[in-house]
């Protein structure tokens, strides 16, 4: 199985090096003028189920409940929603100025998922996705979801939500999952799922829902010697992100009565993941594709065996580029597989401060495609403590050590040749290993690796090369098979956040552009260096799924690490505010730069006084943020 490397470039020109630090603003609360105002909750209050005190749950699954976001996108511009302690889905509508209070109006109401008496089935959080601007997918965090479609009243173009009718037309089950609490035997198992990513596919006859689940898989169906619950602890867990569809009849039955029997439709299985992460993003494209991404990347798909010794992600397609490179803070590696055996006397090789020259005497195949001249890094390195090696004749490896420690390099060299870091982190650190035992004695008493330098030695002090834990693989993958078309390279940008949920419409309009490039999905913010860079994933011109470098917040990656208390963090899909919230009281908006070489931009701090902040969601020129019993706007054009 081969596939296609999804390249994310940094653009030099988007990067803002004259950045100094935001200037501080108090944003005014108290008045009359305030751009804050809070409205109180026309429905019951927002309360997150809590977990017993006995759960146990692993890093990434408490990640994912401390995190969650229990405000989302609505269908159409303006609107948003939520679910109640009573699991009533409750759509608001924002008029324009904000002084009137967003409309408020309850669609539906779930049914409270039942205890199961002998799994002691623990529920996890409600979710709501608006797929187009008149169907909504509701999952009540236990293992039924329901398909809402919209009524509306005739003649009506007043965009008044309270003429609106959403009436349920199907229901389905996903399962099955597990998430152990208290002691691993059976009695014990508590089921607990989310929902990655769901969309919609319209036919003339059906609609066909899509969606991802996640849980994660746990076989212990009894409690483990102390030795077994050792061995276990020290293994990464495995999750099970599973891709199933469901048709939807025109003609399904309709029903909007709380508790009333929803026509229950059979769910088909597509295909199956396997992680050691919960998915970060899962968003789908309008040609039967989505992308993906997961800590670690993809391990296992439904082709391969568990036991299979092959080595997961397969080989790239075949490797193009003259040259492949991964970097540490401290240092890049760049290898060069030659496509002939050579001697270290046919090879002419120049380390400057500045600039690299490589020449090969008497190896036609090699000079025509490998020579360098003169040619600039992208920063400055330590000459005289760079090395370079050959092994076996045929693998050219330059060891680069940077004179600034901790600058990020986007490309090996000034001029963008386009070569992104690829390759395998086990590679890498094999290398290195090699690389390490070598020194000047070993070359006198005639080693097989040869190991050229101005220094006498190498340095022995190498930082940890397992850098896989906070980085995000992105993967293009084709939703009939969940095999991969495109993945990331290693060694990509850390995760940071995505970007603001988008209402249906606006999804819906981007995917009929025609230009050339058009950005497809929400927007992904990675770190690099101490900024924020913004990549969106849209298709090229051969089809193929693309990321593109679109924009850049300065210092944000920077500031986001000094937030110990950061519940939610965004950007939008314009790329004018990045957002920070904690767990109580504050939310920090960062301005983007006015241009380029700006030395400074605005950040605005928003106290909202005592209470949790259960939600986000920019929504016109409004910031959103929901608490237990009230919704509070911050206007935008204010701050």
């Amino acid at each position: 199985m081969e596939y296609s490397i999804l390249k994310l470039g940094v653009d030099p020109e988007l990067l803002n090096p004259h950045f100094d630090g935001y200037k501080l603003r108090l944003v005014e609360t108290s008045a009359e003028t305030s751009a804050v105002r809070v409205y109180p909750l026309l429905s019951s209050s927002v309360e997150p189920l809590k977990l017993p005190a006995n759960t146990h749950l692993l890093f990434d699954e408490m990640y994912f409940r401390v995190h969650f976001n229990h405000l989302f996108a609505g269908p159409t511009e303006n609107t948003m929603l939520y679910v109640d302690s009573a699991y009533r889905i409750n759509m608001l509508k924002v008029e324009a100025g904000g002084n009137q209070g967003p409309q408020t109006m309850a669609i539906f109401e779930m049914p409270r998922p039942a205890a199961d008496s002998e799994h002691h089935a623990l529920v996890g959080y409600p979710c709501v996705f608006s797929l187009d601007q008149t169907t909504i997918l509701a999952f009540d965090g236990h293992v039924t979801a329901y398909v809402l479609r919209q009524q509306r009243a005739n003649n009506d173009n007043t965009g008044d939500i309270s003429v609106d009718r959403w009436v349920a037309v199907a229901g389905f089950e996903i399962g099955p999952g597990a998430t152990v609490a208290g002691p691993a035997d059976n009695v014990d198992r508590r089921k607990l799922y989310s929902i990655a990513g769901a969309t919609i596919v319209n036919h003339a006859d059906r609609s066909e829902i899509r969606l991802h689940y996640c849980h994660r898989i746990d076989r212990q169906l009894k409690k483990p010697s102390a030795e077994e619950a050792a061995a276990k602890a020290r293994q990464q867990p495995t999750y099970c992100i599973q891709a199933i569809k469901v048709d939807i009849p025109i003609n399904s039955a309709i029903t909007n009565m709380p508790g009333s029997r929803v026509s229950m439709l059979e769910p088909s299985v597509v295909h199956t993941l396997h992680s050691h992460a919960i998915p970060q993003y899962c968003e789908y494209t309008d040609d039967n594709r989505f992308v993906l991404g997961v800590r670690n990347g993809i391990v296992l798909d439904e082709t391969q065996s568990a036991d299979s010794e092959t080595p997961f992600p397969p080989i790239p397609k075949g490797r193009l580029d003259p040259y492949y490179w991964m970097q540490t803070a401290s240092d890049v590696t760049l290898c060069i597989q030659l496509p002939i055996s050579i001697g270290a006397q046919q090879i002419s090789c120049t380390l400057k401060r500045i600039s690299l020259t490589l020449q090969f005497t008497e190896a036609p195949e090699c000079q025509n495609k490998y020579s360098f001249n003169n040619t600039a890094f992208f920063s400055d390195i330590a000459a005289e403590e760079s090395v370079w090696t050959l092994e076996n004749g045929r693998l050219l490896t330059l060891y680069l050590e940077k004179a600034r420690a901790g600058v990020r390099w986007p490309t090996v060299f000034s001029s963008d040749d386009g070569v992104l870091e690829t390759m395998d982190p086990s590679e890498f650190a094999v290398i290195r290993d090699q690389m390490a035992k070598y020194t000047s004695d070993s070359l006198a008493a005639g080693g097989r690796m040869a190991l050229h330098s101005a220094a006498d030695a190498i340095d022995q002090d190498e930082e940890d090369l397992d850098q896989t834990d906070s980085s995000i693989e992105f993967s293009a993958r084709s939703w009939c098979s969940g095999q991969a078309e495109a993945i990331g390279a290693a060694g990509s940008p850390d995760w940071l956040c995505c970007s603001f949920p988008e209402p249906a419409c606006r999804r819906e309009k981007s995917r009929k552009n025609t230009d050339a490039w058009v950005q497809l999905l929400r927007p992904v913010c990675l770190k690099f260096d101490v900024d924020g860079i913004v990549f969106g994933f849209g298709r090229a011109m051969d089809n193929a799924v693309e990321a593109c470098h679109v924009g850049s917040f300065a210092a944000l990656s920077y500031i986001q690490a000094s937030k110990r208390e950061r519940r939610f963090m965004y950007v939008d899909a314009e790329m004018t505010v990045a957002v920070l919230a904690e767990t109580q009281r504050r939310i920090y908006i960062y301005r983007q730069t006015r241009h380029r070489h700006a030395a400074e931009a605005v950040q605005n701090i928003v106290d909202l006084g005592n209470g949790e902040l259960l939600g986000l969601l920019k929504v016109g020129g409004y910031l959103a943020v929901l608490r237990e019993h009230t919704l509070c706007l911050v206007d935008l054009d204010l701050c």
